[in-house]
């Protein structure tokens, strides 16, 4: 539409200048006409303002990287990341409890909620370059005891949260601390959160109070991925050591029924010498018949001799 007006505008200036040179007016006719068409040129273009202030185009946000850390040897070290990682643990409860269990679940329940809980702690299986010993996380309490203490479902899931360092690697153990009353039954354990993907344990197994465990110590429980002795990471030497020893036994002491003791013995405990002559058995197994065998208990000696073992009462 502008360029229609431009031209009908020209061609009204072409007729006007041959109409001036026949009559007097020229000068006024002509001007008025160029100075149409330099009104229209204005109204064409457009005026274009800044609402930018003046120091607008040096006035820019500079920002610089974070200073990197140097280690001794020249090399930069990466600051460290932390790692949000999730276990998930499957407890199985009694099928038959009767009123005496009940109320000491109750009370589990209740010290779990002041601060008496079941702590868990993730080993690597890698070690700790400065100070030579495993990578450990910090010590998390399993959550979810007291809520879940009128369930009556025979699987209850709780879950520990933890937050490792990203160079923490692949966890090959968890530490298990009960500071409970009463003994539980874990069925089994997976970490989850990190890069390695999902880590399950299969535990079956009890885990009995500290103030019945020896020494108080944590039971610890090995991820499902097996290992030759030779090719044992070096995070879980020490552990999968310590764990044999305590399976193996020293051979002395009684044993309660809450050891995991595998030490054997011959059958020495048959009879009852102590009573009379005609109760003694003679003992089974041996250097020479080495079977059959039983489980060492590490009961008093009798009163008669010192091969033969008190019988139960």
């Amino acid at each position: 539409m502008a360029s229609l007006e431009m031209m009908h505008r020209v061609s009204s200036c072409s007729a006007g200048l041959s109409a001036a040179t026949r009559g007097p007016g020229r000068e006024r006719r002509g001007g008025m006409c160029f100075a149409s068409m330099e009104a229209a040129g204005r109204r064409g273009r457009r005026k274009v303002t800044s609402t930018a202030p003046v120091g607008a185009l040096v006035e820019r946000t500079v920002v610089a990287p974070a200073p990197v850390e140097k280690r001794a040897g020249g090399r930069p070290e990466a600051h460290p990341q932390s790692v949000a990682a999730r276990a998930v643990v499957t407890v199985r409860r009694r099928r038959k409890e009767d009123a005496k269990d009940r109320f000491a679940e109750q009370l589990d329940a209740f010290a779990d909620r002041v601060g008496r809980s079941v702590l868990l702690e993730l080993v690597s299986t890698e070690t700790d370059p400065r100070k030579g010993t495993p990578k450990k996380s910090k010590p998390s309490a399993l959550a979810g005891w007291y809520e879940k203490k009128d369930i009556k479902a025979e699987r209850v899931v709780y879950t520990a949260e933890f937050a490792v360092d990203a160079a923490f690697g692949e966890p090959g153990a968890v530490t298990v601390l009960n500071r409970h009353q009463r003994e539980f039954f874990i069925e089994s354990i997976v970490v989850e959160g990190f890069p390695s993907g999902p880590a399950h344990f299969t535990c079956n197994s009890w885990v009995q109070p500290t103030r019945v465990s020896r020494g108080g110590a944590p039971r610890v429980f090995f991820s499902n991925k097996p290992y030759l002795p030779s090719e044992t990471p070096p995070g879980l030497r020490e552990l999968r050591l310590r764990e044999l020893a305590d399976l193996r036994g020293d051979g002395a002491g009684e044993r309660r029924i809450t050891d995991r003791v595998y030490d054997y013995d011959v059958y020495n405990d048959l009879g009852n010498p102590d009573k009379d002559a005609a109760s003694a058995r003679p003992v089974l197994g041996g250097d020479q018949l080495p079977y059959p065998r039983r489980m060492r208990t590490g009961r008093p000696s009798s009163a008669t001799g010192k091969s033969t073992n008190q019988p139960i009462n």
